[in-house]
């Protein structure tokens, strides 16, 4: 894992055009490409920086919730259960999030044992999406 510099996430999303304006209208990602591909699916591929984002709607998918009723967070069952990014500008990142009436899952707080203070947000789906910063 020598000199990474970016990270690859993908979704499964129940409007793949919505939530990718979500991403670039919050967090500031550009739409790279979109379309269809088969079975039905909708994608949409985006970027920032060199950060990407892969958006699948999938019209058989449905809510963790109602395909596993009685699991109430994703964190309930193994696999990845949030996004997260560190900042350089964590303060104004926090603030712009804020001003967009973005929702707040959780305010400021510090991660003793990191060095690192974080909060986080909630996309369109209700993902959780973490920041990190000093």
């Amino acid at each position: 894992m020598h000199n990474v510099s970016g990270s690859l996430l993908a979704l499964s999303t129940p409007d793949a055009p919505a939530t990718g304006r979500w991403y670039q209208e919050n967090l500031g990602f550009r739409l790279v490409k979109e379309g269809q591909m088969g079975k039905g699916l909708h994608f949409a591929l985006l970027r920032y920086d060199d950060n990407i984002l892969e958006l699948i709607q999938n019209p058989e998918a449905r809510p963790l919730a109602q395909a596993l009723p009685g699991i109430k967070d994703p964190f309930e069952i193994h696999g990845i259960f949030k996004l997260g990014f560190t900042v350089q500008n964590f303060d104004e990142v926090f603030a712009d999030l804020q001003r967009r009436g973005v929702k707040v899952d959780f305010t400021i707080t510090k991660l003793n044992d990191l060095g690192l203070r974080a909060f986080g947000i909630r996309d369109l789906d209700g993902n959780l999406i973490q920041f990190f910063g000093k």
